[in-house]
């Protein structure tokens, strides 16, 4: 149990410097950054409001995808320490929930980002998207026992 625990709690962390690292960037690196994996996945073919409008979905299909990502770990450790699958729920979706806003906090003060409470609620249910990821996974592992 305990080195479960320690591995997946040094993958939450992980996780959460990532994301900082990440919100840690200017407006235009993170512009940057996003433009050039939405010209890497689409082209450059369309449309100036077009290009755009696809820049958004990448940003916030990456928002989803490292709560999901953070969630499923945070939601892992919390395993480790009750089976109780209520407080397993409640801790990891408010952990990450919590993460989310103060990550939005912290946006306020890097230069050219804004604390968006939009993104606050994108990155929860990208979290709860990972929670939920966990339990599927946990059901599936009890319905293979009972084989």
């Amino acid at each position: 149990m305990k080195k479960r625990f320690c591995i997946w709690a040094a993958a939450s962390l992980i996780c959460m410097a990532a994301i900082f690292y990440f919100s840690s960037q200017s407006a235009d690196e993170s512009s940057e950054l996003s433009g050039a994996l939405t010209r890497g996945l689409f082209g450059a073919d369309g449309t100036e409001i077009f290009m755009e409008f696809l820049e958004m979905i990448v940003r916030k299909s990456a928002h989803i995808a490292i709560y999901a990502v953070l969630a499923f770990c945070v939601t892992n450790t919390i395993r480790q320490l009750t089976k109780s699958k209520r407080l397993i729920f409640c801790i990891s979706a408010g952990w990450c929930s919590f993460y989310a806003a103060a990550d939005e906090f912290h946006q306020y003060f890097v230069p050219g980002r804004a604390c968006m409470w939009q993104d606050w609620i994108i990155d929860t249910i990208g979290a709860l998207i990972g929670i939920g990821a966990v339990f599927f996974v946990m059901r599936l592992k009890n319905k293979h026992k009972k084989i």
